[in-house]
């Protein structure tokens, strides 16, 4: 699948990314002011599924969580990603009202809310926020500043069982090797910030991450990175403790790529991906299905599509199956599993937040 740099960068923004020089894992469109969402009516699911709006209107929503108030707390763009006018909302999922948490952000990709703290992926930057009794939120302070980037953005933000943060540095280049701190999953403890443990290396954009009811970590993988022909195709991993995934050397499947030194020895000592997808898909968001454990969710923002994986155990790892889930979306960005068993999925183009549910 052929991919050029306009049709990754999105409309319009290629002229960043020349005046930046930088790579990116996605670099979603300016939010228009009056979105029109799909009706969820016209939203293709296979039978026994339902989808219905939860709400609309909003601009370039990034991640979701369960907010300490019980409602759904959405962060957004809110405009020009560039412009610093982000917002976190808070969102009632029955009735779509909404109110203003946090304001005038930059580039909030991802939430997480712990322990009294909202923590925000701001840039290159993690802030956080303190949560009052009201669940008010107070303005956040910056914790950990100028992280290692590829240009943009790092992702969102998974609370760990053990009450880490989880968030994760894209890859940069020195030459054919990755920058110190880029391509790696981090864990923070709340108390000690400033010494974050690595969980896993090699990764070009762990973009999307969560844990399942197992304690395991499973991430997405945005692979936007030349190799020796074309772009290598994105993935979702199975992570364990001190893991490579072989950035920039080795690429999907632990191919070697020549051009940054890989081989074939290098590679094999590499973890292998659970599932591939296609070159630029861009998966921004995985979840455990509400409804079977078994079942891997994935938002495929290029593709419109939200696909499903089976996995099955393959000793540490695992091996999973792809196939068609949802479309009919413009860019799925984000997907949350809801307390009512149901699967929140956000369209970042639209601006619209669905929920998928068994019948």
């Amino acid at each position: 699948m052929h991919r050029d740099w306009a049709y990754r960068l999105g409309w319009g923004v290629l002229a960043v990314w020349l005046l930046t020089a930088c790579t990116t894992p996605f670099a979603p469109p300016t939010p228009t002011s009056a979105p029109i969402a799909p009706r969820a009516a016209d939203l293709l699911l296979p039978t026994g599924f339902t989808a219905a709006l939860v709400a609309d209107g909003l601009r370039g929503p990034t991640q979701m969580i369960a907010g300490p108030d019980g409602r759904l707390w959405v962060a957004q763009l809110n405009g020009d990603e560039n412009a610093g006018v982000g917002q976190v909302l808070s969102i009632n999922p029955n009735t779509g009202g909404r109110r203003v948490q946090l304001e005038g952000l930059y580039k909030p990709t991802g939430i997480a809310a712990h322990g009294g703290v909202l923590w925000i992926a701001s840039g290159r930057d993690l802030l956080a926020a303190p949560i009052g009794a009201d669940a008010s939120v107070g303005p956040p302070d910056p914790v950990l500043t100028a992280l290692p980037f590829n240009g943009r953005s790092n992702g969102t933000l998974t609370v760990t069982p053990h009450g880490e943060i989880m968030y994760a540095t894209s890859g940069s280049r020195l030459g054919n090797a990755a920058a110190p701190g880029s391509a790696t999953l981090w864990a923070l403890t709340p108390q000690d910030p400033a010494n974050a443990r690595a969980l896993a290396t090699g990764l070009k954009g762990a973009y999307g991450h969560v844990v399942d009811a197992q304690g395991r970590i499973w991430t997405t993988e945005i692979g936007d990175d030349p190799i020796d022909s074309g772009y290598p195709p994105d993935e979702l991993n199975l992570v364990i403790p001190g893991a490579d995934f072989g950035w920039p050397q080795c690429a999907g499947d632990r191919a070697p790529v020549t051009r940054y030194g890989g081989s074939v020895e290098r590679c094999a000592q590499t973890r292998a991906p659970v599932a591939l997808f296609a070159p630029g898909a861009t998966p921004t968001s995985v979840a455990i299905a509400p409804w079977d454990e078994t079942v891997l969710l994935v938002a495929l923002w290029n593709q419109g599509e939200v696909v499903q994986v089976k996995v099955a155990p393959d000793g540490d790892n695992a091996i999973g199956q792809v196939s068609p889930f949802l479309s009919g979306l413009r860019h799925p960005q984000h997907l949350l599993a809801w307390r009512d068993g149901s699967l929140l999925v956000s369209d970042f183009a639209s601006g619209a937040i669905y929920r998928i549910a068994p019948e």
